[in-house]
Parts: C-alpha cells; sequence; structure tokens
C-alpha cells in the first residue's frame, strides 16, 4: 500500500563546486507511513486506537480504525489465521467517560475479512458479543467508566485469496470503523476524516528536517495539511535561517536528515551570486620538503594570507613563523591542510609532523622486539612435561606495574587518566576480600563501559548530522572506564588474603 523511498534514510549528494558560490537550499519531503505518521496526523482531542499490523501504510494500519473514514480499514496481523489467535484493538479514549456500548463498521469490501464475534473490555471483565456479516451496529455493553477500551477479535469467516504469487492464502480479519458510544448513544470524541484532512500541521525548526553542507547546519520547518500529507504529496521544508549557505571550491557533501516522519523527495540549491576571491592564489617558494619536514617561504604583504598544502588536514601539522609564533590551522575547500598568515609576516615557515619522533620510535622499538619473540618462541624446552608439574599460574606483574601503567593512562588521557586508573585500583582493594562483589563488579565495568560508549556512537555515529559522538568527553570516559578497570584486574591480585587470582 506504501511506495519504498528512494532515500529512507538521510539523503546524500556529492557536488562538484567550480567556484565560491552562495546558494539557498529548498528541500521537499513526503510523509514516512508509520507511527509516527500516525501520530502526527491523528486529530487532536479524538479517540486512538492501537494495535498491531504487518501493514506499513497509515490507511491500513490501527490509526484507520479511528480515522473516521471508512473507506479506510485496520488489517489484522496475518499470522492471527493459522490458530485464529484473537487480534486486539486498544481505544483510547481522551478522558474518563462512561461507554454503554460500540459501535463496528466492517469494510465495504470483503478485505479485511469481517469478524463475526467479538470480546469487549472496558476494565471489568470481557463482554462477548456476536457481530452481523455486513453493515454498520451497535453493540450494547454493561456500561462503565473508563478511558480504554480493549476489542478482541474472537472470531471470522474464513476467506482465501490470491496472493501475487498465485499462491492461496487465508486472509486476516479487520474492521474499517470503531467507536465507543456514551450514555446518549452518540460516538465519544469521533473523528471528523472531511475536517481533519483540512486541517494545518506545523512541524517547528527544532523537530523539522535538517540541511547539513560545507560544515554548517540549517534546520527548517514544515507547514503541511494533513490531507498533503496522507496523500504521499511532495511538501516544501522551509529554512529557519535566510542566511545563505556559501559553498566553498571542491568537492562538497550534501546531507539531509528528514526525521523519523519523512523522507526527502528532491532538494534544490539555488546558486546567488559567486563570491570573487580577493587574491589569486600564488604558488609558494619552498625550500626543504621531506615527508615530516617542510619548509615555505613567503614574501611580505599587508594583507593576511593563507598557506595551503593540497593534502588532507591532519592535527599533527604545525607551522611556525621565522620567529617561532605558531600559525592557526584552517580547512581549504573543506579538506585541504592550511594556515592563516596574519599581515607582516615573511621569511621561512616551518612546517613538521610533532608525532613523527614517536611514531618512528615505537617502529623501531617494535622491529627490536621481533627478534627477542622469535627467541622466546623457539627456545628449546628444558625438560618434558609430566602429570606431576603443577598448574601453568597467569602472568601477574604484581604492584611495581601499577607506576607504569599509571603513567601511560596520564599520557593517554592526562589527568582524567589517572584519576579513572587510581579510582580503579581502590575499588579493587576495597574489594580484595569479597572476590564475588570484585568479579561481578570488574565484569560489568570493563564490559558496560564499553558498551554504553558504543551505544552513544550508535545514535550519533560518523557524518551524523547532529554530530560526531566519538569526540564527546562522555564517550571518552566511557570507554576509559574500561580500559583502566580491565588493566587494574591484571596488576592487582583478585584475593589478597590467599595470593591467589
Amino acid at each position: 500500500m506504501a511506495l519504498a523511498p528512494e532515500t529512507p534514510a538521510t539523503f546524500s549528494r556529492t557536488l562538484s563546486v567550480p567556484e565560491p558560490t552562495q546558494v539557498q537550499p529548498t528541500i521537499w519531503v513526503r510523509a514516512r507511513s508509520g507511527p509516527q505518521l500516525a501520530d502526527l496526523v491523528a486529530e487532536p482531542g479524538t479517540t486512538r486506537a492501537y494495535g498491531d499490523s504487518d501493514l506499513v501504510d497509515v490507511l491500513g494500519a490501527p490509526y484507520a480504525a479511528t480515522d473516521g473514514d471508512p473507506a479506510t480499514a485496520w488489517t489484522a496481523p496475518q499470522r492471527v489465521v493459522q490458530h485464529k489467535t484473537p487480534p486486539t484493538l486498544t481505544l483510547t479514549l481522551p478522558e474518563p467517560t462512561e461507554v454503554t456500548g460500540l459501535r463496528l463498521t466492517p469494510s465495504a469490501s470483503p478485505l479485511p475479512v469481517h469478524p463475526t464475534t467479538v470480546a469487549v473490555d472496558l476494565g471489568d471483565g470481557p463482554q462477548v458479543r456476536r457481530v452481523a456479516a455486513s453493515g454498520s451496529q451497535n453493540l450494547p455493553l454493561n456500561p462503565h467508566v473508563t478511558d480504554s477500551v480493549t476489542v478482541s477479535l474472537l472470531d471470522w469467516d474464513d476467506v482465501i485469496d490470491r496472493t501475487a504469487l498465485g499462491f492461496d492464502q487465508l486472509k486476516p480479519p479487520g474492521l474499517a470503523e470503531i467507536a465507543a458510544l456514551g450514555v446518549d448513544g452518540t460516538p465519544i470524541a469521533q473523528a471528523d476524516a472531511a475536517r481533519n484532512r483540512a486541517r494545518d500541521v506545523v512541524v517547528d525548526c527544532e523537530h523539522g528536517p535538517v540541511i547539513a553542507i560545507a560544515g554548517r547546519f540549517m534546520h527548517t520547518s514544515i507547514h503541511a495539511t494533513v490531507g498533503a500529507l496522507l496523500d504521499g504529496a511532495p511538501v516544501n521544508a522551509a529554512p529557519c535561517d535566510s542566511e545563505p549557505i556559501m559553498l566553498p571550491t571542491g568537492q562538497q557533501e550534501l546531507l539531509v536528515s528528514p526525521g523519523p516522519q519523512f523522507v526527502v523527495d528532491g532538494a534544490e540549491l539555488s546558486a546567488l551570486a559567486p563570491i570573487q576571491s580577493v587574491t589569486a592564489s600564488t604558488p609558494a617558494s619552498t625550500g626543504t620538503w621531506g615527508p615530516a619536514h617542510r619548509e615555505v617561504r613567503i614574501a611580505d604583504s599587508p594583507a593576511s594570507r593563507v598557506v595551503v598544502v593540497p593534502e588532507s588536514i591532519n592535527a599533527g601539522w604545525v607551522a611556525r613563523t621565522g620567529a617561532g609564533t605558531r600559525l592557526t590551522p584552517i580547512a581549504v575547500n573543506g579538506w585541504q591542510q592550511g594556515w592563516a598568515v596574519p599581515p607582516g609576516t615573511s621569511g621561512t615557515i616551518t612546517l613538521t609532523f610533532a608525532p613523527n619522533s614517536l611514531y618512528r620510535a615505537g617502529l623501531a622499538g617494535g622491529l627490536a622486539l621481533l627478534p627477542l619473540v622469535a627467541l622466546m618462541a623457539w627456545w628449546p624446552r628444558r625438560r618434558k612435561p609430566s602429570d606431576d608439574d603443577p598448574p601453568t599460574r597467569p602472568w601477574a606483574p604484581g604492584p611495581w606495574a601499577a607506576v607504569a601503567v599509571l603513567a601511560a593512562m596520564s599520557l593517554t588521557a592526562g589527568v582524567a587518566g589517572a584519576v579513572v586508573f587510581g579510582a580503579a585500583l581502590g575499588l579493587r582493594w576495597a574489594l580484595r576480600n569479597r572476590p564475588r562483589q570484585l568479579d561481578a563488579v570488574t565484569l560489568g565495568l570493563s564490559a558496560g563501559g564499553l558498551i554504553l560508549a558504543g551505544a552513544a556512537l550508535a545514535r550519533h555515529p560518523w557524518r551524523a548530522v547532529d554530530g560526531y559522538a566519538g569526540h564527546s568527553a562522555a564517550v571518552q570516559l566511557l570507554a576509559l572506564i574500561s580500559l583502566a578497570v580491565v588493566a587494574a584486574s591484571v596488576l592487582a591480585p583478585a584475593d589478597a588474603s590467599s595470593g591467589e587470582r
């Protein structure tokens, strides 16, 4: 009943910008069928139906049973057919009201199948009633004050239909309309389909689609009618910020996050007058140019300039003037490494890759350890093992290794690393005579920190419109706790009184 969109989630397109240009974005979205759309288009202050359905389209979901339109019908899940498991709908009234009856309207067509027996529960026990084969009818009930009515379809006649693949299949039951009746016999808070279709729906800037491009995030708002949303018509998402977006030269990625209630139907970037560069690019004179040390010579200029290296941005590169002043790094064209040069700067600018020494020291250390590892692997055993040999004990470095680990944690995470690791050691010391609690705490913290950090990253992954969560202090702290607890469990014995791990 609902067509799948071309781009069901985040809309992504890569643009090639030949020159700096200002653009004004315009996007069109369509409603995404599902429970979120039902909440958006439901008429306020009316009775709502909730339950299960295999259909995603709201016109075949539980919403259709209380939308006031007999042309739409709720269809129960297919799984209820095999054993005639009673499908259930729950009506939620706006407020507690005395219910004296129920009005049922089966679909005008043979499908969904018309029920023959229903059970109605007003909160004081089920009441079973027979239902006529066709036509709308009122079922009298024992009155009861409630704000929730549960209706279960107990029985229906079997109807066989042929699927698109040519197989015969029993079809599930359903209802076109269902309404709770009040003391005067009229429906309680029944929706009016015609009135509701003409109702305006507003999605504000906080909940509307978000446009992301060239480091700019622009929120949008939607104004549409319920009819347009139910018909799947494209509606405009208007930017909440009138300031245009400046696109620099190069490859730019356009991302549109439509939210859970919409899918993107189209996007347009209307180009305004291009921004001309104040000065043309000038090739710089270079001196030493190595993988970790480079020199760029520039002449004196009264204007600010930018030194650009056509390579991807890397925070390890540091630029300094001949006087030792560190230049501010900037992104050029969205991806190139650049530094802002103040007016009046001249001479040689030195570019150095700061982590180079540690990186090469790590490589050298790793290579130096290879012979030792090979020697340990190939060293022959002194004697053959026997059954009388004691079991192999795991390596326990002892308390002295805590100093080295503390230094490593401090170097990696600063003061936070030292504090968290110290807290992990203190916790193990406090629980040293309670091994079961110690094991539970160790397992919970070591696994829980990484699980929570992964959950946060799953909600805000790389390139997410709302921002990447991996750099946040909370995520880093959760991972640090897991690492510190694991390191402390290796260093500190599990049972100090017995000396056993």
